[in-house]
């Protein structure tokens, strides 16, 4: 066949490659890339330094590696490896996982940034990476997610403004930011997420008002069916707040 060849520090990608080369896999092209990116996930994320790393890399099915879940056609949808650990980056080839709705990662060592082209992980429901080490901004493809639940990247590194996009956002559930360095306004877009019942803000750079957009949606003592915002946070504490919150649940 052709010769694969990488670009620079593509050690990653080229152990992913020769560890399906030496084990002679051989199966359909659509199992061959979930194989070849089941294993680039391990090498991509450190493997050989987790904690624990159950049957990865093993010659069983990549759906019974621990961590990874899938389908009852065994096409993965899942993969779940929090406080083991992981190091390294999240490589852009996870969004050739077509069903791919969790990513679940919190509590580890992973840097770099959220991939520029996770937008391509269209089923994509849970993006939890809180508590790691991920630097850069919101990537502009994330808000084509227009599925996504959950958006938890809290206690990382993170910096930029927020984008106006996030109002694309309309199944989101939970929301959670705080604990970066994100600076400039909170958008009012976020007014139009009647799903959301969890927004956590605080512990940023951030400034300015709250807009009305927003408080409409914060419910009052739970008690309300329509207003689905229980609990809203920002850096609004007095006497020098940064952020103006009339509505908010904690400061």
């Amino acid at each position: 066949g052709k010769n694969i060849r990488f670009g620079k520090n593509s050690s990653d990608r080229s152990n992913a490659f020769n560890f399906i080369r030496d084990e002679r896999f051989c199966a359909d092209p659509p199992r061959m890339i979930q194989r070849y990116i089941s294993a680039l996930f391990y090498f991509a994320t450190k493997g050989d330094n987790w904690e624990e790393s159950i049957s990865w890399l093993s010659a069983r099915h990549e759906c019974e590696w621990r961590g990874i879940t899938c389908n009852n056609k065994l096409v993965v949808t899942g993969i779940e490896r929090d406080e083991n650990s992981l190091a390294g980056t999240i490589p852009y080839e996870i969004c050739d996982l077509p069903l791919l709705n969790t990513l679940d990662l919190d509590a580890n060592k992973i840097g770099g940034t959220i991939p520029r082209r996770i937008g391509r992980c269209q089923n994509l429901q849970v993006f939890d990476i809180d508590t790691n080490l991920i630097i850069g901004s919101f990537p502009e493809s994330i808000f084509d997610i227009t599925g996504m639940i959950a958006l938890d990247v809290d206690k990382n590194m993170m910096t930029g403004t927020l984008s106006n996009r996030f109002g694309n956002l309309e199944e989101l559930k939970f929301l959670s930011i705080h604990s970066n360095q994100f600076k400039g306004r909170i958008p009012k877009s976020l007014g139009r997420l009647k799903n959301l019942g969890v927004a956590y803000l605080d512990n940023n750079n951030l400034t300015g008002l709250i807009s009305n957009a927003i408080c409409e949606n914060v419910s009052s003592n739970g008690e309300s069916t329509s207003n689905n915002l229980a609990e809203l946070t920002a850096d609004c504490r007095a006497p020098n707040p940064e952020v103006i919150c009339d509505c908010c649940t904690a400061c």
